[in-house]
């Protein structure tokens, strides 16, 4: 269902416990084993609304089974352009701006915050899933989505949290090219002030959702 330069996803059966999993197979075990182990424990560590739940892996084999989000990625959305799960937006990006909030809350940068890795587990749920490149405030940035970096960790700045918050808007831009007029009314600017120079970027994820609560109040 989805391939990334650390590895593949798989739509798995569980047979001995009878429940669909995704199955995220690392390309190289001897290589990526360090960070299938640092990526497995980081979401254990996160684990509560809007991070998507581990629920075994094996670091010899190569992979880690994660809970079955049954209605795709933002990303899969977007290119079955049918939308409608997508709005109208407050439903699913307060939560979601909840998710990154928590995050930073614990000092941790997702650092690949862009559509692919917005799943959702139902209507109105979304959950954060990849942490292969997460790290903790201040540690090296490792390299990223193109399009969904921000110009100063491109530049070279170490994790920072208002990089998460460049990479929301982002994913808010690619959503609003099917917003109606009322709802790109209020969501460009947030979108927009997500994509500023740093100095003006929401604070971090708890700014951001504080902002999107006073400003998508009218779809509420």
């Amino acid at each position: 269902i989805g391939r990334g330069g650390a590895g593949a996803v798989y739509e798995a059966e569980d047979r001995i416990l009878g429940r669909r999993v995704a199955l995220k197979i690392y390309h190289q075990v001897s290589r990526d084993r360090v960070q299938l182990e640092s990526e497995a424990k980081l979401a254990v560590r996160l684990a509560g609304p809007g991070v998507l739940r581990v629920f075994d892996l094996d670091p010899d084999e190569g992979w880690i089974a994660y809970e079955w989000a049954r209605l795709g990625s933002v990303r899969d959305q977007l290119r079955a352009g049918d939308v409608s799960l997508l709005f109208p937006l407050h439903r699913w990006l307060i939560p979601l701006a909840d998710a990154i909030a928590r995050l930073h809350r614990q000092g941790v940068v997702h650092n690949d915050i862009k559509p692919a890795n917005v799943l959702f587990t139902a209507k109105g749920r979304p959950v954060l899933a990849d942490f292969g490149i997460a790290r903790t405030v201040g540690e090296p940035a490792p390299q990223g989505s193109l399009g969904y970096m921000s110009p100063e960790r491109m530049s070279g700045r170490a994790s920072h949290v208002k990089d998460d918050i460049y990479g929301f808007g982002r994913l808010l831009e690619d959503i609003l090219v099917h917003a109606s007029p009322g709802e790109m009314a209020r969501a460009r600017p947030i979108a927009q002030a997500c994509l500023s120079p740093d100095a003006t970027r929401p604070a971090d994820g708890q700014a951001l959702a504080t902002r999107l609560r006073v400003e998508l109040a009218h779809d509420a």
